[in-house]
């Protein structure tokens, strides 16, 4: 498999480790638990934006970047600028949110910081490599 469709894959599969890991959180619900955050009814609305920046947006830009038929490294570095932050915020989401009453977490987060690692690791290597090799 070419490189930057390996790299393509795993940037979905970090939007579907998202969406599973929103997914696994709502799942109490079903079974009576109330897992309202907050009582007020205030959504704050920056943390909706983060959370769509990181969970789609980041990962579309990515795909993009990777998209481009550029003879240049720039959008190889966007990319890997990309990967690497999303390797971090998956480490660092997994401590703060483990340990957790939802044994789900348990799969979905560990496997978020797996995909985002190989991610980074895949895309510093595509981008080390030459021009002449079209990403394979």
């Amino acid at each position: 498999m070419e490189k930057k469709t390996k790299i393509i894959v795993l940037w979905l599969l970090t939007i579907c480790g998202f969406a599973c890991h929103s997914i696994t959180d709502i799942l109490p619900m079903f079974w009576g638990k109330n897992i309202a955050i907050a009582t007020d009814g205030v959504v704050p609305g920056g943390m909706v934006a983060f959370m769509m920046l990181l969970s789609f947006f980041l990962p579309a830009c990515a795909i993009l970047c990777l998209l481009a038929d550029t003879k240049g490294k720039a959008m190889r570095w966007v990319n890997v600028v990309m990967a690497g932050f999303i390797a971090l915020f998956n480490i660092v989401h997994l401590c703060m949110e483990l340990p957790s009453d939802n044994a789900g977490q348990y799969l979905v987060l560990p496997m978020m910081v797996v995909i985002g690692l190989c991610l980074a690791y895949h895309s510093y290597t595509f981008m080390r490599a030459s021009g002449n090799h079209h990403g394979r």
